[in-house]
């Protein structure tokens, strides 16, 4: 199973082949063969380091709820000009490098769609029936993570890194690109967003997070509560595009 889901982080990251040792210990008996032993957290890392390469990696998954902040929804004359902070619920998938160990590199990806308008010189989210692009967003995370085990049942890490934003505005559903848009028509607005999402490095966040994992056997999985802190904030002068996430966590 481990082999399969490496075959689709390796296509998703563009990363070279891994290429695991022959080992008497196959994915599909680990963890049989852990649970049969009752072993602890520490004798699975002294089995794991025997291994070969790809017993030296976890592949981590979640579901985790993300609320991005919008400061922008009414004008200044109480009018209603976008859409509340919105709620996506993107599914992830990536890696912990090593696995087993204090420290390690955990790269994940998320992906989900928005939509979104042009209001001013703001780009700012929509509800649907207000929709100027449907955006597909890529978020890219690339944290280090420092953990803590207690008593080989659980661990608690700390994480922080660099996250980037990759956005792609593109014509909606049943929407025509001649049709009037705020920048004079729809398709005018769409390319006005692709620019404007890359400007003042509105792409950049800043990552930290916390994450509460219990162990059975080979798997952790746990509550994990994350924020993405956008650079642009500081040119922007808003909180807007502020990421707050609470969801589960699995690593196996």
């Amino acid at each position: 199973m481990k082999r399969l889901f490496l075959l689709a982080v390796i296509f998703i990251f563009s990363t070279a082949g891994i290429f695991a040792q022959e080992e008497d210990l196959t994915p599909e008996s680990e963890k049989d063969y852990v649970d049969d032993k009752n072993m602890t957290v520490t004798e699975v890392e002294e089995l794991i380091q025997s291994q070969g390469l790809i017993y030296h990696l976890d592949f981590v998954m979640g579901i985790q709820p993300l609320v991005t902040i919008n400061t922008h929804t009414k004008n200044s004359a109480g009018k209603f000009i976008s859409a509340p902070s919105p709620i996506e619920v993107p599914f992830y998938i990536g890696l912990s490098v090593p696995n087993y160990t204090a420290i390690s590199f955990q790269p994940t990806l998320r992906f989900f769609p928005t939509f979104n308008l042009v209001y001013g010189d703001m780009v700012l989210p929509a509800e649907v029936e207000n929709r100027t692009s449907l955006t597909l967003s890529f978020l890219l995370n690339l944290p280090v993570v420092f953990k803590i085990n207690f008593h080989d049942k659980n661990s608690i890490s700390v994480f922080g890194g660099l996250a980037g934003l990759f956005r792609f505005a593109t014509t909606p559903f049943n929407v025509k690109g001649s049709e009037p848009g705020y920048t004079g028509t729809v398709k005018t607005d769409i390319d006005y967003m692709n620019k404007w999402f890359y400007k003042k490095l509105r792409f950049l966040y800043l990552s930290t997070g916390v994450d509460w994992l219990f162990y059975y056997g080979t798997t952790k999985y746990g509550p994990e509560f994350s924020i993405f802190f956008p650079i642009s904030t500081i040119t922007d002068k808003t909180l807007d595009g502020l990421m707050i996430g609470v969801g589960i966590k699995v690593e196996f």
